[in-house]
């Protein structure tokens, strides 16, 4: 039943409506969803048990989830060992696929600094100089805060996929599809507009993934930010996804 709640709307007329609905945050132009990765607490697999520890030094499996702006969760992606990096996540997803030029879905989700800047992913601007580049990261913050607010009432709601609750008692394949149904039956709760926080009785703080933070404090370099060499049609102009955000930056 996965595919029944947990989709990507490739309507035009739902983008459009997705798209003014972002818009209404703070104004970021033509955004499709927000995208982040957290990480799901696990016992040790007996086997391959390296590949599961995370940044932090726990198991876990590194899931990835992009939601709109009423925190639906559009896609899930809940398969792969901690060590992954979101941008690994990412890439083996659908989510490439779905931004693909055959889909032409008209706008860009927003991730944080760890992932790559592309057309259809937008990322902050690192060391930013400007204010134009300053009001842009602003922006792209306070919209892309939906993901970790909607990662912070899943984990409230479903205690099982939170810290606090312990690890799973079970191998990596079945915690995978417990947290696919923990987002299917988050899903069918906005889709019956049941309020969240009447169910967990509280606001939750936003779950934030502070990748460039424990970077350092691990004694890492940040990674390089990097921009795929994909390009976009706009109107009669062809632009490298540097160039599309230089765009955004100076249309604030």
């Amino acid at each position: 039943m996965r595919n029944r709640f947990i989709m990507f709307p490739l309507d035009r007329d739902k983008q459009s409506e997705q798209a003014r609905k972002f818009a209404h945050i703070v104004g970021f132009p033509i955004v499709q969803g927000a995208n982040d990765c957290t990480h799901i607490d696990l016992c040790a697999p007996h086997i391959n048990s390296a590949i599961f520890i995370n940044r932090k030094g726990f198991h876990s499996l590194n899931v990835q989830l992009v939601c709109s702006y009423t925190h639906r969760i559009m896609e899930v992606g809940a398969r792969y060992p901690g060590r992954s990096h979101d941008t690994f996540v990412m890439q083996q997803s659908n989510l490439p696929a779905i931004f693909h030029p055959a889909h032409q879905v008209k706008g860009w989700l927003l991730g944080d600094k760890g992932y790559p800047l592309t057309p259809w992913l937008m990322t902050p601007v690192r060391n930013s100089h400007t204010r134009a580049e300053q009001a842009y990261n602003e922006s792209h913050a306070a919209t892309r805060n939906i993901v970790e607010h909607t990662i912070g009432l899943l984990k409230q709601c479903f205690h099982c996929l939170d810290h606090s609750g312990g690890a799973f008692q079970c191998s990596a394949e079945w915690v995978g599809r417990f947290v696919v149904v923990c987002c299917m039956l988050h899903k069918l709760t906005t889709m019956r507009y049941q309020p969240l926080q009447s169910m967990i009785g509280a606001d939750p703080e936003p779950q934030v993934e502070e990748e460039e933070e424990e970077a350092e404090e691990d004694g890492e370099e940040p990674e390089e930010e990097v921009e795929e060499d994909t390009m976009v049609q706009q109107g009669t102009r062809t632009l490298s996804a540097r160039a599309l955000r230089a765009r955004l930056i100076h249309a604030r």
